[in-house]
């Protein structure tokens, strides 16, 4: 009897000491996983950068969104910049213009005073000049006038033009009658009534000429 009662308080012990080593596995193992949530926790909330998918997604869409505007934004600026260099190249190109054709109702007005002295050196004849010495002064007066006048019209780019000749132009041309001429090309300028006048290569008055007819 005394030895079936030692045998059972050994047993008893033994049991124990199984029963506390597992306790403190146990209450170890749960001492562990409580640091380890503790370090994930203590690792999410010191990195700035860890975000949920909702965020991100967010993000993205806010940065297309913002790209999108901001090409908007740039090609609103470029087509500003475009129209602003197109006006200043039309002010420019106006002003030029304004500078250049400004004596054009002057020179306009300056032409029949050009005919008048033309026609009236046609109407004197070379031997009367030869044979009255006053006509022929008068005649040299109104030559070096009309020369005078044409180094005027020069200097500000009038120039006057006698295409006879040349090729009908309706830019510069006025046709006032056409005529057969079988040893001429259709539409070439057989004779000149009134010559015309250009200022900066544009016409202010237009040579009115005879043109050869198709046959």
């Amino acid at each position: 009897m005394h030895t079936i009662v030692k045998v059972a308080r050994s047993r008893l012990a033994y049991q124990n000491v199984i029963c506390s080593r597992i306790s403190r596995f146990s209450s170890q193992s749960a001492e562990s996983e409580t640091a380890d949530k503790a370090a994930d926790d203590a690792a999410d909330a010191a990195d700035p950068l860890a975000l949920k998918d909702e965020e991100i997604a967010a993000l993205q869409t806010k940065l297309t969104a913002e790209s999108k505007l901001l090409t908007e934004m740039k090609n609103k600026y470029l087509r500003a910049l475009a129209d602003g260099e197109n006006v200043r190249n039309r002010a420019k190109k106006e002003l030029e213009d304004s500078k250049i054709f400004s004596i054009q109702s002057f020179a306009k007005d300056m032409l029949p005073v050009s005919d008048v002295l033309e026609k009236a050196l046609e109407s004197v004849p070379e031997e009367e000049r030869g044979n009255n010495p006053t006509l022929a002064n008068l005649y040299e007066g109104v030559s070096l006038t009309q020369s005078q006048l044409h180094q005027v019209f020069k200097r500000h780019n009038l120039v006057k033009i006698t295409p006879l000749g040349e090729e009908f132009d309706p830019v510069y041309h006025e046709a006032m009658f056409q005529v057969p001429d079988p040893s001429k090309a259709p539409g070439t300028v057989m004779d000149v009534v009134q010559s015309g006048y250009v200022l900066h290569s544009r016409s202010i008055r237009p040579a009115k000429v005879g043109v050869v007819k198709e046959p």
